[in-house]
């Protein structure tokens, strides 16, 4: 009877040691898998996705000025089109305010139509697009730049773009894409990149992409 109870014992032991390193496994696994999933659910979601595909048709539909690919930004490996950043503003005791604070805007200036740009601006507006991004289609420098320089040259605006645009978030963006280096089938030389806020309950900045022909 000793041995018996001995043995159910040990058997016991032998199948919770099993299923603990079974959980174990699962957890040490599973949890950063969630982490990175969460990471990524902003990548390419519906509203940036929308976005770059309606900053690219009104860049087209509009004519925006051939001057908006000269890569004059990034290590000339991209054109910053628009860039900004909100914050909070104390008005008194009882009221913050939300602001937006633009650091880069050559939308007006980029059109060849002189009546083009409010379209852009009022879209930018309606999205909460916190910046556009043009670069050429393969980004394989764009992302080497990126990765091996943490400071953006962008004149004057370098400090703050690095801080609000150029952040750790939009960094592991680019990171995570492929290079793009078969050609496009629709003979896009180009990239958008959109930042778009997302100023809900769990404030957010989401990251999306498209190629254009310009």
């Amino acid at each position: 009877m000793k041995n018996q109870k001995g043995f159910v014992l040990a058997e016991t032991l032998v199948v919770a040691v099993a299923v603990m390193g079974i959980f174990s496994l699962l957890y040490a696994n599973y949890y950063p898998l969630i982490g990175e999933y969460e990471k990524r659910e902003v990548y390419d979601d519906i509203d940036s996705k929308y976005a770059a595909h309606w900053v690219r048709k009104i860049l087209i539909d509009k004519a925006v000025n051939r001057n908006v690919v000269a890569m004059n930004s990034c290590g000339g490996n991209c054109h910053i089109f628009y860039a900004s950043y909100y914050r909070e503003r104390k008005i008194n005791d009882n009221e913050v305010i939300r602001e937006k604070i633009k650091l880069i805007d050559e939308s007006e200036a980029q059109f060849s139509h002189n009546d083009s740009s409010p379209y852009i601006q009022n879209y930018i507006t309606a999205a909460n697009i916190k910046a556009i991004i043009i670069t050429p289609y393969n980004i394989t420098n764009f992302k080497n730049y990126v990765k091996n320089n943490s400071t953006i040259q962008v004149n004057s605006a370098s400090a703050n773009v690095n801080q609000y645009v150029f952040d750790r978030g939009f960094r592991e963006y680019i990171d995570y894409l492929p290079n793009y280096k078969t050609a496009s089938s629709r003979g896009a030389g180009y990239r958008v990149f959109v930042i778009v806020d997302h100023n809900t309950s769990r404030e957010y900045d989401a990251y999306g992409s498209i190629e254009v022909r310009l």
